[in-house]
């Protein structure tokens, strides 16, 4: 019997723990280490920056699901590699930090192969200014994104803004933020969101105008309480807002 200890569980770590998993016979042992109970799905953190998806949608809790696949789940920090192993035992080790509870206490795990897939560690410190407690924004945790929500200002010439040659991202940007209830039928802020009406028809399916207009028809619907899901690809024009370039 072997045992395989995974440090990490991001998208190497999860997937090594679960190929692992899928792979080896279960006279084997795996085990995932990691100091944070969910799994953060980054690339949707994108979403959350912009107000379209909540964090509590692009996290899942951890335990659960390597209870039900037959992984050994341990919340902790890896602190220390032993290669060599110790005085009293030859195997190899790993010292770990628990930061499941209020007091932190050390262990050790054993291990016969180790996956080390801790990935990067954030460190804005290093460029002055940089980050979210600086002069910019983040999206590399639902945290960042969250907060990134917020700053996006109101633009009072967006619609002379998407008829510029800024690129299609930032035009889509310029009006799609939700800064506000979805609920919300004020005439200043249906005004507001109204501007999404910049952007134009889909050409084919696919193409960057689709997306832009997809992006920017949703934002003035849910802006002005119209509808509160996203609408079809095949169908961008249902929640057409009824004026262009409204405010």
């Amino acid at each position: 019997m072997s045992r395989i200890v995974i440090l990490g569980a991001g998208v190497s770590g999860h997937t090594a723990g679960a190929f692992a998993r899928h792979w080896l016979g279960r006279e084997h042992d795996v085990v995932v280490v990691s100091p944070r109970p969910d799994y953060n799905w980054i690339p949707s953190n994108i979403w959350v920056g912009v107000g379209l998806m909540k964090p509590a949608q692009v996290v899942f809790p951890l335990a659960p699901v390597y209870a039900r696949a037959g992984i050994e789940f341990v919340q902790a920090r890896a602190v220390a590699l032993h290669p060599e192993g110790g005085a009293e035992d030859s195997r190899p080790y790993v010292v770990v930090e628990s930061t499941a509870g209020a007091e932190p206490s050390r262990s050790e795990i054993r291990y016969d192969y180790l996956i080390n897939a801790t990935g990067p560690k954030l460190n804005f410190g290093a460029t002055p200014g940089l980050g979210p407690t600086g002069h910019s924004l983040s999206v590399c945790t639902p945290d960042h994104a969250a907060a990134a929500r917020w700053p996006w200002p109101r633009r009072s010439s967006a619609c002379a803004a998407a008829s510029g040659s800024a690129s299609w991202w930032a035009r889509a940007m310029a009006v799609a933020p939700a800064r506000g209830p979805p609920s919300s039928t004020s005439s200043t802020w249906s005004s507001s969101c109204g501007r999404a009406a910049c952007a134009t028809r889909p050409t084919s399916p696919g193409s960057r105008t689709n997306t832009r207009w997809a992006i920017s028809a949703w934002a003035a619907c849910t802006c002005s309480g119209a509808a509160t899901s996203r609408p079809a690809r095949s169908s961008p024009s249902r929640c057409s807002p009824s004026a262009a370039c409204a405010g």
